[in-house]
């Protein structure tokens, strides 16, 4: 009897075993997938995803990103998870990196538009309130209070009395995210940097004024979400920014081969808004939980853990990179989770391990984009600046031509006119060798 229960006891613990590596094998085949794995959403935001596309030309990436940052914004504070260790909040920081003209701003605003919509509801109700007291003689009660979600232009005590009175949490939101922090200690010499580097934990915050009470936020919680040029990376990682782990803490969104965006004169569909809308409000509606993780997903994550570890362990950057990525899981998914059980309506305590696999493979992606902004950053090589087609093109070149004679090689590559113009006249890719048409690469 006791050596049958010890044998099945063994075929449990084989069966989960093999369960676990076939998700370890399952995720490795995606772990270097370039595009946003838009199969960790449910089917009905895939839906939205794809018909914003062809309909709009809102580009994947950037709306999924999006969509996920909107989401962890309207979870904010309710709701934790505990992964047997320490507690995680749903903090993403997100970065889309896109050319001047590359689409990112619109399908990030259309993302977020349900919060647009509370903060105008909520500015209205503000006002309404704002007339009676102002036309009360008495003045009696509470000055009403504007409480919104969103911010963009602020400063740094305007961001902590918002989140005193909004216990959910803010979304800063900027369409060049570099002009938020070339804002930082404008008001103030010193410290921005560093409370923005506290509020990434979700630490309590507390604020002494001088004309004003004190201020204290118990789990603040601050989602960042904007765009930045590529030509401005290194700006982002200057003041040491680079080196504090400023940087680090930012989730990149950088799509290789974005196509153009092509008007088709249709619109997206308005029942796929609507229940996108629904979703966004009715994570708002959450309440104050925290989530608890098994036993199998503890051995998920440090299967996952131990095997990257090993991986970056002999290179300093990468090791940077997956300390934070380390961190992002558990938020991932419990953003994750919490989108699920809203959209089936199935509510529980639990962290599921389809949840955590999904987040794994979402990290796996923001490695690869995270890497690529790192390697934009260490580049001193011209070519690195290029887009796919002229790098193309350059390559193909010889190393002397005249220009007349590779008219059809710049059709090719759709490298024409004043953009073709401009491409010649890079100083650090050719050398002009005489007029009558003649170049040079200065390398191959």
């Amino acid at each position: 009897m006791i050596h049958a229960i010890s044998k099945a006891k063994r075929a449990h613990r084989n069966a989960n075993k093999n369960d676990l590596n076939n998700s370890l094998e399952s995720r490795n085949e995606k772990s270097n997938q370039k595009n946003f794995p838009v199969e960790v959403f449910p089917k009905t935001i895939q839906d939205l995803i794809e018909n914003a596309e062809q309909t709009v030309g809102y580009n994947p990436e950037y709306l999924s990103a999006g969509i996920l940052s909107t989401c962890a914004t309207a979870i904010g504070s309710s709701v934790r998870l505990f992964n047997g260790s320490y507690h995680n909040p749903p903090i993403l920081w997100l970065n889309i990196i896109g050319r001047s003209g590359d689409g990112k701003t619109h399908p990030l605003k259309f993302a977020k538009q349900p919060i647009t919509e509370m903060d105008k509801t909520s500015f209205n109700k503000y006002i309404s309130e704002m007339q009676k007291y102002s036309n009360s003689e008495e003045k009696n009660g509470e000055k009403p209070i504007y409480n919104k979600t969103i911010l963009s232009d602020f400063t740094p005590e305007k961001l902590s009395e918002t989140l005193q009175h909004n216990k959910k949490g803010v979304l800063i939101f900027r369409d060049e995210l570099l002009g938020w922090i070339k804002s930082f200690d404008k008001y103030k010499k010193g410290g921005d940097q560093q409370m923005y580097l506290e509020f990434f934990n979700g630490d309590a915050i507390s604020v002494d004024r001088v004309s004003k009470g004190p201020i204290r936020v118990e789990n603040p919680n601050v989602n960042i979400l904007g765009g930045m040029q590529p030509k401005v990376l290194k700006d982002m990682a200057s003041n040491n920014r680079e080196n504090d782990g400023f940087l680090a803490r930012f989730l990149f969104v950088y799509p290789e081969d974005l196509k153009p965006n092509i008007f088709t004169g249709k619109q997206i569909d308005e029942s796929q808004y609507q229940s996108y809308n629904k979703l966004i409000k009715d994570l708002f509606g959450t309440t104050n939980k925290t989530l608890k993780t098994s036993e199998s997903q503890i051995e998920i994550y440090k299967n996952w853990q131990k095997e990257k570890v090993k991986e970056c362990h002999h290179d300093d950057l990468e090791t940077l990179i997956h300390s934070k990525l380390e961190t992002y899981v558990w938020r991932l998914a419990l953003i994750l989770e919490m989108i699920d059980q809203t959209t089936t309506n199935t509510f529980s305590d639990n962290l599921s391990d389809k949840s955590l696999n999904n987040a794994i493979i979402l990290v796996e992606y923001f490695r690869e984009n995270a890497l690529r902004v790192y390697n934009k950053l260490s580049s001193t090589n011209p070519l690195d600046n290029l887009t796919k087609n002229k790098l193309e093109l350059f390559k193909e070149l010889p190393i002397e031509f005249k220009k007349g004679e590779q008219s059809e090689l710049f059709k090719k590559h759709k490298v024409t006119g004043g953009s073709l113009a401009r491409f010649l006249n890079k100083k650090d890719l050719f050398m002009r060798v005489d007029s009558i048409g003649n170049y040079k690469k200065k390398f191959k």
